[in-house]
């Protein structure tokens, strides 16, 4: 009976996350005077929204519906994948908005020759493929491994609980992994803090 309130709070919630954001994408997309960097960057932030809560939500709705909460192999890896894009380009679109507001705060003047409709567009291209390329290796390589187990202790398929069922040493993930971490997470990270 739980499960039942459970899934229908978590399907209010997943329908309020859509609704939120088309609504945010749409007034960004037919309001003129929002077709500005910020606003665009705001819309990309949306977007990934809607793409991140898919990957979880879709998921998570039907286990609650289910007595057995199996999943595919392939179904598992692209879970992974989606989530840890989403992760990745919420970062990277938090960067683009920190230069963004670093350019329009600390150097008004030079505002319109910085950003300009070219470096948006690079800006945002540069935000959705880097995290792409870095996230793809390390799923790829925990998608080849030979699993043992078969019992994650998650709501949702995460990379480092897969590679914990592995019946091989695992060292090569484990480095990939925070190899690929430091261009994803870190600076990022510290470009934000930077641009503070």
């Amino acid at each position: 009976q739980s499960r039942y309130l459970a899934f229908v709070l978590f399907f209010i919630l997943y329908l309020f996350i859509v609704f939120a954001n088309v609504i945010i994408i749409v007034v960004t997309a037919r309001e003129n005077a929002l077709h500005e960097p910020m606003y665009i960057f705001i819309m990309c932030l949306a977007v990934n929204s809607l793409y991140g809560s898919a990957g979880f939500f879709f998921r998570f709705l039907r286990d609650l519906l289910s007595s057995s909460h199996l999943i595919s192999r392939s179904e598992c890896f692209t879970q992974i994948y989606v989530i840890y894009t989403y992760g990745s380009f919420e970062l990277s679109f938090l960067s683009v908005m920190a230069y963004d507001r670093y350019v329009a705060v600390c150097q008004p003047l030079h505002y319109h020759n910085k950003i300009r409709t070219r470096a948006v567009i690079l800006l945002i291209a540069l935000a959705v493929t880097i995290p792409a390329i870095s996230v793809t290796p390390f799923v790829y390589l925990s998608s080849t491994l030979p699993l043992c187990g078969n019992a994650i202790p998650k709501v949702f398929c995460a990379n480092w609980y897969v590679v914990k069922l592995s019946c091989v040493p695992t060292g090569l993930n484990d480095l990939v992994g925070m190899v690929l971490t430091t261009p994803v997470i870190f600076l990022p990270f510290v470009f934000v803090l930077y641009t503070y």
